[in-house]
């Protein structure tokens, strides 16, 4: 582990550049907590943007971290950003280390409300640009994987954030005040990540289904990783899949979903649906399944809009970012 000097003169370079190279490693076979005994890791107190990298399965992946510059030196809440099938560079170009124009739109809100931005980026540290062609099929696509490969990198980042110090010692970010929040492939990610898997039957059989083929673990369909012992806060969820190719079991919107299906959630998560997404029926249907089951979920449909409506500037967008805030400020125990 490479942890960055507190330093006068190599700190200012590093805000200078903007770029930290801080390597964490996560096994495939860590729980998300074990992680949470290394060593601190410092920044500079005026530190405002940074790059720092987790290693997960041996692949070095990027997080953009954005912390709000009028809320420096406090110990703040974060939130960690999965980022939809498209990835989160602008022009999809790694090298500038630019964010796309939604992802700053978002810093800016956070900015705004004192939360640390995590923006993980899960393909460009695997080779994979863009979740289309081969990579938005099986058996490609278990390599960036929403349901069983980004919780993997989500949980990375959770336990990066616990270990956060400024220079001076004090701790930037609260433990147990800790989001997600993801877009399409990402929100998918966002709900595997907060999947129970306590809840899980015991005889259960991990598996997927494309294009009427099953794949199992032994075709390369690997199982989620444990539950951290202390997770996420909760999670919101805009217009992703809850299908999850069958790893969850039945589909959701048949008449054996309660008791087929075996998704569960260890954490409040919000569901922001546009009314007119070619993927609203499936979740429609998990949140109506997880509220029956007693999972404290809730939805906010926004009709005239569909898929992606998040970055499509209209009023349901920004409604439905004010209502995304709103219940942030709730679950982060933001005061200001």
């Amino acid at each position: 582990m490479n942890i960055l000097p507190n330093k006068h003169k190599i700190l200012n370079l590093l805000l200078f550049t903007f770029l930290c190279f801080i390597h964490v490693s996560c096994s495939k076979d860590d729980d998300g907590g074990s992680l949470d005994d290394e060593k601190e890791i410092l920044i500079g107190s005026k530190t405002t943007d940074t790059i720092v990298y987790a290693t997960v399965d041996s692949y070095k992946i990027p997080i953009y971290l954005s912390i709000p510059r009028k809320c420096a030196g406090a110990s703040l809440p974060a939130i960690v950003v999965l980022h939809g099938s498209d990835g989160m560079w602008s022009n999809h170009d790694t090298n500038t280390k630019t964010m796309s124009g939604q992802n700053n739109e978002w810093r800016a809100l956070f900015d705004e409300n004192c939360i640390v931005g995590a923006y993980v980026d899960s393909y460009s540290g695997r080779g994979v640009t863009t979740r289309t062609g081969k990579w938005a099929t099986a058996p490609d696509n278990f390599k960036i994987s929403s349901q069983f490969i980004r919780p993997k990198d989500a949980n990375a980042a959770l336990a990066l954030l616990k270990r956060l110090r400024f220079a001076d010692g004090k701790t930037v970010i609260r433990p147990k005040d800790i989001a997600l929040l993801g877009f399409s492939d990402g929100a998918s990610a966002v709900a595997a990540t907060l999947y129970n898997t306590q809840t899980t039957p015991k005889d259960w059989k991990w598996s997927q289904t494309f294009d009427g083929k099953k794949y199992d673990v032994s075709s390369g369909i690997l199982p989620p990783d444990p539950k951290p012992n202390d997770g996420f806060a909760g999670g919101v969820f805009y217009y992703g899949g809850s299908g999850g190719y069958n790893y969850w079991g039945v589909n959701v919107c048949g008449t054996n979903a309660l008791e087929g299906n075996i998704y569960r959630t260890y954490a409040p998560m919000l569901y922001q649906i546009p009314e007119d997404g070619y993927l609203t029926e499936g979740t429609l249907c998990m949140y109506k399944v997880l509220k029956e089951k007693g999972d404290p979920v809730e939805l906010n449909l926004y009709s005239g809009v569909g898929h992606g409506f998040d970055f499509d500037h209209l009023p349901q967008s920004f409604e439905a970012r004010s209502k995304a805030i709103d219940w942030y400020r709730d679950l982060l125990h933001i005061n200001l």
